[in-house]
């Protein structure tokens, strides 16, 4: 709910309502769910997600494990660009020292149930589209799956499935701390909170 009141719309290009996306993959009956991070920024002249994965790592993978908990996800998968491969061994070492503090892996937080890790791998993919990133996640050539269905039903390996943005994720994060009228109070009507610029 706090998703939805901040208005928060996709920051990977497409704009669709974060909130919605994430209650439409929460109601399936299917599981296990999967939440995809899309770090595959390939727009030439953009590095607004290779900034926040260098800086804000712990960030990404908060806003992807409060997805998790949302939509039911027991697995995530960071998609990172071939490009950012030196970013690997940091990442995984955020990924480690979060496990040790019980923040991924099993019973997260103490709650019982509340089982979500994440896994890093890199690939290519066209045109930025969704399902031809799980396409490409699938070890498939990675070009855009014919719709409907849509990857919140039938995504990775035909799991419910929501992808979000390195951005986007992030700003969930935010949500989840500040709420969502604080989010909303960012931006303009018509684009709630920020939004990261490559200059």
């Amino acid at each position: 709910e706090e998703i939805k009141r901040a208005r928060l719309l996709g920051r990977g290009g497409a704009g669709f309502t974060t909130g919605v996306k994430w209650e439409s993959c929460s109601r399936q009956l299917v599981t296990p769910r999967v939440v995809v991070c899309n770090a595959d920024e390939g727009e030439p002249g953009t590095f607004k997600d290779r900034v926040l994965l260098t800086s804000h790592a712990d960030l990404v993978f908060e806003g992807m494990t409060i997805a998790a908990y949302v939509v039911g996800a027991s697995l995530g998968f960071l998609y990172l660009r071939g490009e950012y491969r030196y970013l690997l061994e940091p990442l995984e070492a955020t990924l480690q020292r979060r496990r040790a503090a019980n923040l991924l892996g099993n019973g997260i937080c103490g709650q019982p149930g509340f089982d979500f890790d994440i896994r890093i791998g890199a690939g290519s993919y066209v045109g930025g589209e969704e399902s031809a990133l799980i396409e490409s996640r699938e070890g498939k050539r990675g070009v855009p799956r014919n719709r409907p269905p849509y990857p919140v039903t039938h995504g990775y390996r035909q799991q419910p499935t929501i992808v979000n943005n390195v951005e986007t994720l992030c700003a969930a994060a935010l949500i989840a701390v500040r709420g969502g009228d604080w989010y909303r109070s960012l931006g303009t009507l018509k684009s709630s909170g920020t939004k990261i610029l490559s200059v």
